[in-house]
C-alpha cells in the first residue's frame, strides 16, 4: 500500500485542439530508464493485415507526443504505443502524457498528443487503413505526476477528440495475477527498427512489432520486486512504451501496460491490487470528481473507491463534466450536458419499461395505450433507432465537416442506419430472453455502463419523431408477432447461406460477426427478404455506426437542446400518452443498441453458453445466433416498408431546427449452437427485471470469464532464453531522428 500523500489521486487536463503545433519534423523515443533488446532478438514485424479494419492488432495506436516545456521552436516529437479500450479510449504510458525526461523538472505535461490506428510508416498517412484522431482529455496518476521514482503508476489513458471508427477489436483487461506462468507479449512500434520511405528517408519507429514468450512472474517477491511490477524477457525499445501486455489467447487479454527496462528484465505497471485501479482512472474520463488540488496546473481528484478493490466501476455513477464542445451549422460552441435529473431514471427502471413495450406483461403492463406498443413495439423501435442513428450521424459528421449543416449530411448520415437498428433489435429480444448465467451478467454489466455513459437525452427529439412513428404503424402487417416466439419443428426451413461477400477478410474475425454469418434458417412467410438478409447484415456491421458513442451523444445534446428553445411546436397537437409512447420507443431503440454493443464484445466460448428461456420457463429450442436471426428478418420485413417514411418526411423537419431545410429530402435504401432440454423452470432477465431481481454486477466485466478460462492451462513447450546482453543504452536521453 502507497504511503504517499498523493495515493489514490489523479492528475487531469484538457488539451488545447483549437491551438496550432508544429510540424513532425523529427521523432525521438522518450524513455525515463533504459530499455533491453535481448541476445537472440524474437521480435517479429506484424503482419499489415493485422493492422486493418478487423484486425488482431487493429485497436494498438501509434502515438506522437509535444510537451508543454518544450522550446517552441523544437520541431521534434516524441513516439509512444497505446491501445484502445473503448472506440474513444486508449491506454498508454504515464510518462508519454507527463515526461520526466530533458532535465531535473523534466519536459512536464503533453499539450498535444497524434493518435493512429493502422500506422505503418509516414507514406501511410494517406492510406485507407489509417485513421486520425487528436487527445482531448489525460488522466494519469497524481503520484507519477509528483515524483519519476513511482514507476508503478506510470500509466495514463486518452480521451479522443472523436472515436475511432470500424472494426476496432478493442483489447480488454483484467487485474494482473499475483503469479503467473504464461505465455505474454508486447506489441508496439519500437524506435530501433526502421523503414525507408519513398524519399529515401529512415523513419525508426515507423512499423509494429510484436514478440511473445513463456513468462514466469510473482507480484509478491517484494524482495526483488519492491515496486510490484510485471517482469518479462521480452525484446523492447523506446517507442513501445505504453503497448499492451497481453496474454496470447483467442481473446487476448492485457494484464499490464508496458513501461521500462531494468538490464536483464523489461517491465509493466501493473492493473488492479497490487498496481492502478484501471475503472476508477477511467472513470474520471466521463464523471465529474470535485478537484482537490492542483500540481503544475493540472487539477488533482481524488474518484470513489471501486467495491472490489481490483478494477470495479464506482457502483453510483458521478454526473459527467457538465460542457461539451460541439458543433452547429455556424461553428465551434459549448453546450451543456444532460442534468441529473434528466439522467435519474436507473438502468433497470428504463429496462423494465422498454420490456414493457409489448404490453403484454400483466401487473407490469404499461399505464397507458399507444398505437406505438403492443405487436408492432419492436419494429417501431427500430425504426425510432434508425430516425435517432441518423439524426446523430448528420450532427457528428458536421463537426467533422467544418460545420455543414447537418441537413445537407442527412443522405450519407442515413446510411447503414435502419439496418443496424433491426440488428439492435433482434440482439435486445434475445437479451431479454436470456437465463441467467454468468455471460449474461456480464451482458447486462456492460449494458449498464455504455447506456449510462453514452445514453443521450431524447426527451426533446422523442416528440418530434411521434408524427412519423404513428404515420408508420400503418404500415406494418400488425397480425404477424415481431416479438420472436419458437417455430414448430415441422415448420422450420433448412439452413440457407446468406448471399455477399462473408469472407474473414471482409469484417475481421469478431466471433459474433462470424456466427451470424453462417447458414441461416429463412424465416416462413418472408423469403423474399432472405434474399437481401446478408446484405443487410453486411451494412449493418461495416457501414452502420453505434448510436451510443460520444460523438453522437454530443450531437444529440445539441440537437435536443434547439429543439427544446425552438418555435417549432409538434408537441403541443401530440396527446400525452403518444408523447410517452414515442419517449418509450426511443428509449427502447438506444437500449438496443447497448445490447448489440455488448454482445458483440463476447468471445466464442461465452457466446457458446447463451441459453434462452421460452414463455414457459423451459429452455428456448432455438439457439442464440438462430434467434437473432429470426426476429432479425421478421423485424428488417416490416422496417423496409415503414421507416423510408420517417427519414424521407420527419427526420429532415426535425434537423430544420438546427439549419434551413434543404431543397432535397434523404431516402435510405437498404443497403450454432443446439438446443437442450431441462425440468427446471428457467427465468429470463426480462422475467428478473419485472420481478426485481436483476441487478447489475458491481464486478466489472473485464474479470467475467468463460468458466473453462478462469483456471490457467501451462505451455506445451516452453522458449529457451540464453545468457541476456542488453544492447540498448537508451538511458534518461531520447532517441533523435531528422527526417
Amino acid at each position: 500500500m502507497s504511503l504517499s500523500k498523493y495515493a489514490g489521486m489523479a492528475g487531469t487536463w484538457s488539451m488545447d485542439l483549437t491551438g496550432t503545433a508544429p510540424n513532425a519534423e523529427s521523432f525521438f523515443s522518450l524513455e525515463t530508464t533504459e530499455e533491453s533488446v535481448f541476445d537472440p532478438d524474437h521480435r517479429s514485424l506484424a503482419d499489415v493485415n493485422d493492422y486493418k479494419d478487423g484486425g488482431k492488432y487493429r485497436a494498438i495506436v501509434k502515438l506522437q507526443m509535444r510537451y508543454e516545456k518544450q522550446d517552441s521552436a523544437d520541431p521534434t516529437w516524441a513516439m509512444g504505443t497505446g491501445w484502445l479500450i473503448s472506440p474513444d479510449t486508449l491506454v498508454t504510458a504515464g510518462h508519454n502524457v507527463y515526461s520526466w525526461a530533458g532535465g531535473e523538472e523534466g519536459l512536464g505535461r503533453a499539450v498535444h498528443i497524434r493518435c493512429y490506428i493502422g500506422y505503418h510508416g509516414r507514406d501511410s498517412i494517406d492510406s485507407p487503413i489509417v485513421q486520425r484522431r487528436y487527445a482531448r482529455n489525460i488522466v494519469t496518476t497524481a503520484e507519477w505526476l509528483t515524483s519519476k521514482e513511482n514507476r508503478h503508476r506510470d500509466v495514463a489513458f486518452i480521451q479522443l477528440d472523436r472515436p475511432f471508427e470500424g472494426n476496432l477489436r478493442l483489447f480488454s483487461y483484467k487485474p494482473t495475477p499475483k503469479v503467473g506462468d504464461e505465455m505474454i507479449g508486447v506489441v508496439g512500434y519500437p524506435a530501433d527498427k526502421s523503414v525507408v520511405d519513398k524519399d529515401g528517408r529512415e523513419e525508426k519507429g515507423a512499423l509494429m512489432y510484436e514478440m511473445f514468450n513463456d513468462i514466469q512472474y510473482n507480484l509478491e517477491d517484494k524482495k526483488n520486486n519492491p515496486l510490484q511490477m510485471l517482469k518479462y524477457r521480452i525484446s523492447t525499445f523506446g517507442g513501445q512504451s505504453g503497448a499492451p501486455v497481453i496474454r496470447k489467447t483467442a481473446n487476448q487479454i492485457a494484464i499490464g501496460t508496458h513501461v521500462y527496462g531494468s538490464g536483464d528484465k523489461n517491465q509493466a505497471s501493473v492493473i488492479g491490487k497490487y498496481g492502478n485501479d484501471y475503472d476508477l482512472l477511467i472513470s474520471i474520463l466521463t464523471k465529474r470528481y470535485p478537484v482537490i488540488g492542483t500540481h503544475e496546473g493540472i487539477n488533482l481528484v481524488k474518484p470513489s473507491s471501486s467495491n472490489t478493490g481490483n478494477g470495479a466501476p464506482p457502483t453510483t455513477p458521478v454526473q459527467s463534466l457538465s460542457k461539451t464542445q460541439v458543433f452547429n451549422s455556424t461553428g465551434f460552441i459549448t453546450v451543456e450536458k444532460s442534468s441529473e435529473d434528466e439522467q435519474a431514471e436507473g438502468f433497470i427502471d428504463v429496462l423494465k419499461k422498454v420490456g414493457s413495450i409489448a404490453g403484454t406483461f400483466g401487473q407490469h403492463a404499461l399505464p397507458f395505450i399507444s398505437p406505438l406498443l403492443g405487436p408492432v413495439g419492436g419494429p417501431v423501435s427500430a425504426i425510432a433507432g434508425a430516425a435517432l442513428g441518423t439524426l446523430a450521424n448528420a450532427c457528428a459528421e458536421s463537426a467533422m465537416d467544418g460545420g455543414v449543416a447537418p441537413l445537407n449530411n442527412t443522405g450519407r448520415a442515413a446510411t447503414g442506419a435502419m439496418e443496424r437498428a433491426v440488428l439492435a433489435e433482434a440482439s435486445l429480444q434475445a437479451v431479454l430472453k436470456m437465463d441467467n448465467n454468468d455471460v449474461t451478467k456480464k451482458i447486462i454489466t456492460n449494458m449498464e455502463r455504455t447506456y449510462t455513459n453514452l445514453a443521450p437525452n431524447v426527451k426533446h427529439i422523442a416528440p418530434k419523431l411521434a408524427p412519423g412513428l404513428l404515420s408508420s404503424v400503418s404500415k406494418i402487417n400488425t397480425k404477424k408477432s415481431f416479438f420472436q416466439q419458437e417455430e414448430e419443428l415441422s415448420r422450420r426451413q433448412a439452413r440457407r447461406p446468406l448471399k455477399g461477400d462473408w469472407t474473414e477478410s471482409s469484417f475481421g474475425s469478431n466471433d459474433f460477426v462470424t456466427g451470424m454469418m453462417q447458414p441461416t434458417r429463412p424465416l416462413e412467410g418472408e423469403e423474399a427478404f432472405f434474399d437481401i438478409f446478408g446484405s443487410v447484415l453486411q451494412a449493418a456491421f461495416q457501414i452502420g455506426k453505434p448510436l451510443l458513442r460520444e460523438g453522437a451523444k454530443a450531437g444529440l445534446g445539441l440537437l435536443s437542446k434547439a429543439l427544446a428553445e425552438s418555435s417549432l411546436d409538434t408537441e403541443s397537437s401530440l396527446d400525452n400518452n403518444e408523447a410517452q409512447a414515442a419517449e418509450l420507443v426511443a428509449k427502447r431503440a438506444i437500449m438496443a443498441e447497448a445490447a448489440l454493443q455488448s454482445v458483440m464484445k463476447l468471445n466464442k466460448s461465452e457466446l457458446a453458453q447463451i441459453e434462452l428461456v421460452n414463455d414457459h420457463g423451459d429452455m428456448h429450442e432455438e439457439g442464440f445466433f438462430d434467434f437473432v436471426k429470426t426476429a432479425a428478418q421478421g423485424i428488417g420485413c416490416a422496417v423496409k416498408a415503414a421507416a423510408p417514411f420517417v427519414l424521407n418526411n420527419v427526420v429532415p423537419v426535425v434537423l430544420g431546427a438546427l439549419a434551413k431545410p434543404a431543397t432535397e429530402s434523404a431516402y435510405l435504401k437498404p443497403s450454432p449452437s443446439g438446443f437442450q432440454t431441462t425440468l427446471r423452470k428457467k427465468t429470463s432477465i426480462l422475467s428478473m427485471v419485472n420481478d426485481g431481481t436483476l441487478k447489475v454486477s458491481a464486478t466489472s466485466p473485464h474479470e467475467i470469464v468463460a468458466p473453462h478460462n478462469r483456471s490457467h492451462q501451462p505451455s506445451a513447450q516452453r522458449a529457451t532464453i540464453p545468457a541476456l546482453r542488453s544492447v540498448d543504452s537508451n538511458e534518461d536521453l531520447p532517441v533523435f531522428q531528422e527526417l
